[in-house]
């Protein structure tokens, strides 16, 4: 039970990294795509970076503590 628990975390964890590195690099994408055709650039987003940010290290430290998580999840379930 802990295995699929930790496979659970991990997932939960990747897709987490997934969106804050979308979040991120569309925020950099919609800056510089204006800038290549001649026009003015809109400013870059301050909390859609930030929000990106928080995401991958949100991702990371579940990444970090996906065994001990799973441990402690499933200490009142037998196997």
């Amino acid at each position: 039970m802990k295995r699929q628990v930790r496979t659970l975390i991990c997932v939960i964890a990747s897709a987490l990294l997934v969106l804050g590195v979308m979040e991120t690099g569309l925020e950099f994408a919609r800056h510089r795509v204006p800038a290549s055709q001649g026009r003015t650039p809109p400013p870059l987003s301050f909390w859609r970076i930030v929000l990106g940010a928080v995401l991958i290290v949100v991702g990371i430290g579940l990444f970090a503590v996906s065994r001990k998580l799973a441990e402690r999840l499933t200490d009142d379930f037998e196997d």
